[in-house]
């Protein structure tokens, strides 16, 4: 019986590590880069309208523009983004 749940442990493990470790899609990158544009803005940017998202290398190049503003957000693999402002 232990053999028996101690195989289980190991997949279920196993699923949940390949979550973590597998490479980032256009949609988490383009949701990422929203939570932060809305988190940096606090309300006074406007309307955010998704422009545009290129992947280089192991980065993602996501641009949201809003009334006055472009933001450029780099996104890497693990999670972490900076956020670049460009007037119009």
């Amino acid at each position: 019986m232990t053999a028996l749940l101690r195989g289980a442990f190991i997949a279920v493990t196993a699923t949940l590590l390949c979550g973590c470790i597998a490479p980032m899609t256009t949609r988490e990158a383009q949701t990422l880069a929203r939570e932060r544009v809305v988190k940096y803005c606090e309300g006074h940017c406007g309307a955010l309208q998704l422009a545009r998202t290129q992947k280089i290398k192991s980065r993602w190049l996501v641009d949201i523009e809003a009334p006055r503003q472009k933001f450029t957000v780099i996104v890497e693999d693990d999670g972490n983004s900076k956020v670049t402002v460009w007037n119009k």
